[in-house]
């Protein structure tokens, strides 16, 4: 019982921590000085990616995990004020319009848009074919609706990290951002996990985490219980393949103390 006690304790004190975000921001990671008054910051909100991979559904994860990668890269620029998912959940949640969740069309994208008071919106898709993993990305501005730069990036499906990296500074690069060298060297660099099989596991799991929040809301007890059993198997797999992978450690803390969100 000690043992038990002590983990959930910790468990506790670790989502208390992240949720400390700060107004649902993606906090700054990247080195670089931020000298950027928050008055000057562009209010950035990533949507859900379309899968538009054919005859497969193994990438379908990414559909949040392509989208979850570019907000913390795009987080880690100065100049960007992140929306992160926790907080586009939360808002969601308030409004009772569910589907919002899983928006990947135009219109929806810049209702939810609104919604988050996001100045800019960014949609896309990404496709793997014969082992090459390609990602399309459209900044909107939220209050014209219009379409301010698209981005595209395409590499072997291993460098997945290097492909979603590129599509932000592109995004940056598009809206007049301009970085050092050294701060694009390091942006490209970023990385939660370098194994594409864990990371596919570990959106997978998040999903669920999603699902989890929606279910509670409609008081529906047991169907998310199941649904965190699932989480938590989603997590554990991830660390199979990657032991260190910090983000599912800390998500499988979340499923298994049954707080599928910080909100």
């Amino acid at each position: 019982m000690r043992v038990r006690d002590h983990f959930i304790a910790v468990a506790a004190a670790l989502v208390m921590a992240l949720s400390c975000g700060g107004q649902g921001a993606v906090r700054t990671e990247h080195g670089m000085k931020d000298t950027v008054p928050d008055s000057e910051k562009k209010v950035v909100s990533v949507m859900k990616f379309e899968d538009r991979s054919i005859g497969t559904r193994d990438y379908e994860p990414w559909t949040m995990g392509i989208p979850d990668m570019i907000m913390q890269s795009l987080g880690s620029i100065p100049n960007y004020r992140v929306i992160s998912r926790e907080y586009i959940v939360k808002q969601v949640l308030k409004e009772q319009d569910f589907q919002l969740l899983g928006v990947t069309d135009f219109n929806n994208a810049i209702k939810l848009g609104k919604v988050l008071n996001a100045q800019y919106i960014v949609i896309g898709s990404y496709q793997v074919f014969k082992g090459i993993l390609t990602v399309n990305a459209k900044v909107i501005q939220v209050d014209s609706g219009e379409i301010i730069y698209q981005a595209f990036s395409r590499g072997n499906l291993d460098n997945f990290n290097e492909v979603q990296n590129q599509v932000a500074l592109r995004i940056a690069e598009g809206m007049d951002v301009n970085l050092p060298d050294e701060a694009k060297r390091k942006l490209m660099k970023k990385y939660d996990t370098r194994d594409m099989n864990a990371s596919l596991a570990n959106y997978k799991g998040e999903e669920k985490l999603e699902v989890i929040t929606v279910l509670k809301k409609q008081n529906k007890v047991e169907e998310a219980k199941r649904k965190s059993a699932e989480a938590k198997k989603d997590f554990q797999e991830a660390l199979k393949h990657d032991s260190g992978y910090t983000k599912a450690k800390k998500n499988l803390m979340k499923a298994m103390q049954g707080m599928p969100m910080t909100l």
